[in-house]
């Protein structure tokens, strides 16, 4: 999602239209007898996953798929955002480009391969607290009102700076129209955990830990490691795997955290890690990563850095 992080598929600056006002996604989800077309919902479930409205974008989604994710449940997992800081992506977003290029649709199934180009809001990156949602929800009235113009007269400029992306969307054909069908019932469960150190010196805070994986498909975690205390620190985080027979079908084909960290007292730290879960795992399997922190002794004078191991420890079943 654009929001604070660029497409994977992304392009030099673009020139879009005039922002619109804040709507609502163009296409209703659920309407009885719904006769939408599969492109009109792929588009407007893409639309949704930009803003960050995913309440909506689940709307979207399938029934079969539903089954496997209750909503409450698929939101907690999610980078949701809300109040006016959901109003402005909705804002960027209501104008996004979306287009096919490449399809293929039956009476009952359709994939479409989807181009997008979606406005960022870099130009006024300061004022929008590079999408601290906190921060931009804490403003007042007159303060939202003011970006809200901010951007209206940049859309009139023509010159808004967008990104361009790609995205695959597979659909299925319900009684009620057309729904996003993403496999939830094929994909294996994997939950991040963090296990802190007991002085309360550090803070972890995961993006989203809780994903529904397909198998041999990269995932990434984001996270945010804080020093809560007034002097450095140097922190070493070794991964633990349950259950421990699943340690083999776990991969790392990246990660921000392979040397300590070394944190200067107050400073919040933002880590990304890529996984693959592969082999022959059953549908439904469950797989939890905890990320366990310790605190090297004296870290209040300069550290010595050295690479930790790039395998996987595990911890006993439980």
């Amino acid at each position: 999602m654009f929001l604070g992080k660029k497409p994977i598929f992304a392009t030099a600056p673009l020139l879009v239209l005039l922002l619109g006002a804040v709507v609502d996604h163009s296409v209703p989800a659920v309407s009885e007898g719904s006769q939408e077309i599969s492109f009109q919902v792929a588009a407007s479930y893409l639309k949704a996953i930009q803003a960050r409205d995913f309440a909506t974008a689940y709307s979207y989604i399938s029934d079969v798929d539903r089954r496997v994710r209750e909503k409450a449940n698929y939101l907690r997992s999610q980078e949701n955002l809300s109040g006016f800081a959901l109003e402005l992506s909705k804002r960027l977003t209501a104008n996004m480009k979306v287009w096919a290029i490449h399809q293929k649709v039956s009476p009952g199934k359709a994939h479409f391969d989807l181009g997008y180009r979606v406005p960022t809001g870099d130009e006024i990156s300061a004022q929008l607290f590079d999408w601290n949602a906190t921060k931009l929800n804490a403003l007042s009235g007159s303060d939202q009102q003011q970006i809200l113009k901010t951007l209206e007269d940049l859309g009139k400029s023509g010159r808004m700076i967008t990104l361009q992306g790609y995205e695959s969307v597979d659909l299925v054909r319900q009684k009620d129209g057309w729904r996003i069908f993403l496999d939830w019932p094929s994909r294996s469960r994997v939950i991040f955990k963090s296990i802190q150190p007991a002085s309360g010196e550090m803070e972890v805070d995961f993006m989203r830990n809780d994903f529904l994986v397909a198998i041999n498909e990269p995932f990434q975690i984001d996270f945010t490691v804080k020093n809560k205390s007034p002097h450095a620190l140097v922190a070493m985080l070794n991964h633990l795997i349950a259950p421990r027979r699943l340690a083999k079908n776990l991969e790392m084909i990246a990660c921000g955290s392979l040397l300590p960290l070394q944190l200067r007292a107050g400073e919040i730290r933002e880590v990304s890690s890529s996984y693959i879960l592969g082999g022959n795992l059953t549908p439904k399997a469950q797989v939890s990563i905890i990320y366990q922190f310790t605190l090297e002794p004296g870290t209040t004078t300069k550290a010595t850095f050295q690479s930790s191991k790039a395998n996987l420890p595990y911890s006993d079943d439980k």
